[in-house]
């Protein structure tokens, strides 16, 4: 079972790739507390679903586990697990552990 740490440094490492990919300067050098979607946030729709593949891809990888990440329970959450690196890699954390 991998720890928080071990998750949010994952989230950070593909929301680092995605920077570079998508050319987003703020994001550049993510942090727990970077926004990634909604009102603070610096991605677009298409980021994020590239994002959310990242990470799936690289949980897969790391740990061994398929996780979905975009799913009813996301959807429908009155705070979206997307906002943050940490709200991302919380919602990570869960369905690896589910």
């Amino acid at each position: 079972m991998p720890t928080s740490e071990e998750v949010e440094a994952l989230v950070i490492e593909s929301v680092q790739l995605l920077a570079e990919d998508f050319d987003l300067t703020a994001l550049q050098q993510p942090r727990a507390e970077s926004a990634l979607y909604g009102n603070q946030g610096v991605l677009d729709s298409m980021a994020l679903v590239n994002l959310i593949a990242d990470v799936e891809d690289a949980v897969s990888e790391k740990f061994g586990v398929a996780i979905a990440l975009a799913d009813e329970k996301a959807m429908s959450a009155r705070n979206s697990p997307f906002l943050t690196v940490k709200t991302l890699a919380q919602a990570v954390l869960e369905r690896i552990e589910a």
